[in-house]
């Protein structure tokens, strides 16, 4: 176990109330969806090489989930989209998270270190769909560093307690950026951030590990702004301005045995 000192979680708790610095005053420009959106992760069919480059043939053939910009107006801003995918196998989930970023801003490389400052993406998920309000959170940067933790914050509050002395086991992360990071004199691409996680680190919130045909999950993908950036994520949250934390409105997410592309 890690000790963590009073300010840092008091800086995080600070920030992640605003969901990250916010150079934008990003405030709700989009109206909030009247349903939930569900997607359907399958099971790898040839395997997946967590390598930060999203060419796997398995990968190709996923379903992409979009992310939704609600505090954003796109056409004045400019689009930095996010497009993820999901598989499974018998040990891990993968996502894949592809990131349109015209400023690369990452310089975090301690593990819990202030991720959510910079260019991150972001899974909170329970695989116990009937108490969405305790969930984990894994927030991870260009860089590859990883924050990771267990949040008690009921379904729609953003209150509540954030253990980070749990930690995450066996996570797998791999990047690769199109650009110059930290520089933002001029104008870069794109950036790429592939994870695997152990199902064996959800086993402690109920429903079944690893997940078996037609298991539902509810889960969020996040990504936060970093510099002059945009907060995106799959499921909107239903509020004025951007927050992640607020599990009563995470997506339903339902494991398939069939095999991707077949």
């Amino acid at each position: 176990m890690k000790s963590l000192s009073a300010s840092l979680l008091t800086l995080f708790l600070f920030v992640n109330a605003a969901c990250a610095a916010d150079p934008l005053e990003s405030r709700r420009v989009q109206p909030p969806p009247d349903e939930l959106p569900t997607c359907t992760i399958q099971r790898t069919a040839t395997g997946i090489v967590v390598d930060g480059k999203a060419d796997d043939a398995d990968w190709k053939r996923a379903t992409p989930i979009p992310f939704v910009s609600p505090w954003n107006d796109v056409e004045k801003e400019g689009d930095q989209a996010t497009v993820a995918r999901m598989l499974w196998d018998d040990d891990n989930l993968y996502i894949v998270y592809v990131c349109q970023d015209p400023y690369l801003d990452s310089e975090v490389t301690k593990h819990d270190g202030s991720v959510y400052e910079e260019d991150a993406v972001e899974i909170f998920a329970t695989p116990n769909a009937d108490d969405v309000g305790t969930y984990y959170g894994y927030e991870m940067n260009i860089n590859g560093a990883i924050l990771d933790y267990i949040a008690f914050k009921g379904g729609t509050e953003r209150t509540g307690d954030i253990q980070f002395a749990w930690e995450s086991e066996g996570v797998q992360i791999a990047t690769t950026y199109d650009g110059t990071l930290n520089d933002h004199s001029d104008t870069d691409r794109s950036w790429i951030l592939e994870i695997a996680i152990p199902f064996d680190n959800y086993r402690h919130l109920g429903g079944t590990i690893p997940p078996q045909d037609g298991n539902l999950w509810r889960l969020n993908l996040n990504r936060t702004a970093g510099y002059k950036g945009q907060f995106n994520l799959w499921s909107d949250t239903h509020t004025p301005t951007a927050d992640f934390h607020r599990a009563v409105y995470f997506g339903r997410a339902i494991f398939s045995t069939a095999q991707v592309g077949k």
